[in-house]
């Protein structure tokens, strides 16, 4: 673990991920794991603005996501 932020009382971990994340100077390479909550696009892109690498986790309810995944070889 390179990080860890205080989520709050009034506040969620998706509003505060790329907070997190941007308390570290350089992210290249890195590769960054995250639960199903944190598959969202922005936190995506803001990891490949950074050049770093993502691994998450797409549940059911993400129907257009999960087809795209299906139909790679």
């Amino acid at each position: 673990m390179l990080a860890q932020m205080d989520v709050g009382e009034k506040t969620n971990e998706i509003t505060r991920f790329q907070t997190l994340l941007g308390t570290l100077p350089d992210m290249v390479g890195t590769a960054v794991t995250s639960d199903a909550l944190h598959t969202q696009h922005d936190h995506a892109a803001n990891l490949l603005d950074r050049r770093a690498h993502y691994i998450v986790i797409v549940k059911g309810k993400q129907k257009k996501l999960r087809k795209q995944l299906k139909s790679l070889p």
